[in-house]
């Protein structure tokens, strides 16, 4: 008992300690940060020195004529963890501008090191040898980061009342950072604002890498003549943890770049590794339709280095970079992918076909989808025309064919092939080097299985659009759904009596069974002695031919009798509207959500492209 007790004792003089400890690092000289300065805002930094990891010493004087941060910290103190790895981001855009040297209060540096590994960070750490230069600046309280400009003085302290986050920092120190003499007369830093937009976006681990900006390149070219100026590229940049605007979720901040000034027309691409070393004009980078990075037209997941993201190739045409604060001039890119994300599910585990009278006559389960018409091909920036001048591939010439998407005057988004898709049929061959997986040679191997109900399948395609007129089969993007059909019972030939029997047993009911008028037979006698139709029993039928009889085929294949269904992928703007400007397109950057919601009849025993028929609507399959 004597033993519980001092445990319980114990234990409450080790939280009370924390509890203690904790308020001294945080409020030991009383409420306000104010109350605890020594050095203010406006005032000149006292003299110090500093030794690195190395033992190398770093002096104020040494400092003359640099922005720095001096951060003072403690790894055990809550928010001093919470500011470090905002000091880290600021770091690691800054770090060829300004200096951020990181001192413990009272640590060794040791500790601090360990401290610096387990949560990779990468910042410099310096320490004082007595510890002494905290109090210099204020009597208590940390986190407490100063910001001192090129003549020693602070210009602004972050404490943890409340704690800086990463555009607090940016803007006290994008002024700042920089000298004079690297922004002469007739030049301006370029100062960028990256933001992907998010809208959509899942919550769970499949979509961690969906708006990843690991590299950034910028373009610049001369807004009259259209030739190019220069180039930039910026690996890993910092994504910021400030949110401006609810239509986006990730904001990257770039590091400024050294301009000229004047007009400019400025592309920007992210996460694209096989742009050329060399180009000359406006029209180089535009011609590029690139056949490496999506050869198979489908990325299962975004790869960790993040997917492919252009800006529109009208936002940011004739750009005017002047300065407006005397040496910096800002500029926001929105970036998208060129893919877009489809989802693939099934409402319910399987489906119920009925007669006309309501009588159930077979279950449809859907076990497997592929998708077909896949393009390989894709612009950079998006590309537009005009509905009635829809005749013949245009020029594209800017800022002609690449205005922003306006519902209301007739604008259209194009892909790279979309002029090549006609209405003939005998244009449909050309298309086979177009796409992966090309509906028209169609094969059954390669399925996905159907993801279970209520979950859902995941793939990201690129851009595939045609006119409503040119919509046929063949040409637009689509799912092949492969179906398990278990039919309530088959009719059979009985030779021997020369009659139908009704049989519900499977294992008699052979390779093949046909519907016909809701009821199921086992073979084209069968159906002959049903029907009194007088067809050749010993035929190969195709899918087309026996439709001219009303009789629809289910092999059997891998211990079940196999249906086909097919839909083709649409663009709705309006539902209402059977033609909108872009109801017969799959958007880059939009999402589309499949989901199987009815079976409404058999559908075929092959995929045979039907030209003449228009993709809408889709054969006995409802989707939502």
């Amino acid at each position: 008992m004597k033993s519980r007790r001092y445990s319980y004792i114990a234990l409450l003089f080790a939280v009370f300690a924390l509890v203690l400890l904790a308020a001294c690092r945080q409020e030991e000289g009383g409420p306000t940060a104010e109350g605890r300065e020594i050095v203010k805002v406006g005032q000149q930094v006292p003299e110090f020195t500093l030794s690195d990891a190395n033992g190398n010493e770093l002096t104020s004087s040494s400092l003359q004529g640099k922005v720095y941060l001096l951060n003072f910290f403690d790894t055990t103190c809550p928010d001093c963890q919470k500011e470090l790895p905002v000091l880290q981001q600021i770091y690691d855009t800054y770090k060829d501008e300004i200096q951020v040297l990181n001192v413990p209060r009272s640590q060794n540096l040791d500790v601090a090191k360990a401290y610096w590994s387990q949560a990779g960070l990468s910042m410099p750490i310096y320490t004082d040898t007595n510890h002494s230069l905290y109090y210099k600046f204020a009597k208590s309280g940390i986190p407490r980061t100063y910001v001192v400009d090129r003549d020693g003085l602070v210009r602004a302290i972050m404490t943890d009342s409340p704690l800086a986050s990463y555009t607090t920092f940016d803007n006290v120190l994008r002024p700042l950072a920089g000298s004079e003499e690297q922004v002469e007369a007739g030049y301006t830093r370029l100062v960028m604002k990256l933001k992907v937009p998010a809208r959509d976006r899942g919550e769970d681990q499949f979509f961690q890498n969906e708006y990843l900006v690991s590299r950034f390149e910028l373009y610049l070219f001369d807004a009259e003549t259209k030739e190019y100026v220069t180039k930039a590229t910026f690996d890993n940049p910092t994504p910021s943890d400030d949110v401006y605007d609810p239509a986006y979720d990730i904001t990257y901040i770039i590091r400024s770049m050294r301009i000229k000034v004047g007009l400019y027309d400025i592309f920007a691409i992210a996460n694209y590794y096989k742009t050329p070393d060399r180009i000359e004009t406006e029209e180089d980078l535009l011609d590029l339709i690139d056949r490496e990075s999506y050869p198979t037209g489908i990325e299962p997941y975004i790869p960790e280095k993040g997917a492919i993201m252009t800006n529109h190739a009208n936002s940011l045409l004739a750009t005017d970079l002047t300065p407006w604060d005397g040496k910096n001039c800002y500029v926001q890119i929105d970036l998208e992918r060129v893919l877009a994300k489809l989802q693939i599910g099934i409402k319910v585990p399987y489906f119920e076909l009925k007669d006309s009278q309501g009588e159930k006559y077979a279950d449809v389960k859907i076990t497997n989808y592929k998708l077909v018409n896949l393009n390989k091909c894709f612009y950079l920036f998006q590309h537009t025309d005009r509905m009635e001048e829809l005749t013949e591939k245009p020029g594209f010439k800017m800022p002609e064919h690449f205005r922003e998407y306006e519902d209301n005057n007739g604008q259209y988004i194009v892909d790279p092939h979309f002029y090549e898709k006609k209405s003939d049929e005998s244009t449909i061959a050309d298309l086979g080097d177009v796409y992966a997986s090309w509906y028209g040679d169609f094969n059954t191997d390669n399925f996905a299985a159907m993801p279970p109900v209520g979950t859902y399948g995941y793939a990201y395609i690129l851009e595939n659009t045609s006119f409503k007129t040119s919509q046929k089969n063949g040409y637009s993007a689509g799912i092949v759904f492969k179906a398990a059909v278990s039919p309530v019972a088959v009719w059979l030939y009985d030779t021997n009596n020369f009659r139908l029997v009704r049989e519900a047993r499977p294992e008699y009911w052979g390779d093949a069974v046909y519907l016909y008028k809701y009821n199921f037979y086992g073979s084209i006698q069968a159906i002959n002695k049903a029907s009194g139709m007088a067809l050749d029993e010993l035929a190969e039928y195709t899918d087309k031919q026996l439709k001219t009889f009303g009789i629809k085929k289910c092999k059997f294949n891998q211990g079940v009798y196999e249906t086909y269904y097919t839909y083709w992928i649409r663009h709705r703007v309006n539902m209402a509207d059977p033609m909108g400007p872009m109801s017969y397109a799959i958007g880059r950057n939009n999402f589309y959500k499949v989901r199987i919601a009815g079976v409404s009849g058999l559908g075929d025993s092959m995929i045979v492209p039907e030209i003449s028929r228009d993709n809408y609507p889709n054969s006995y399959i409802d989707i939502e």
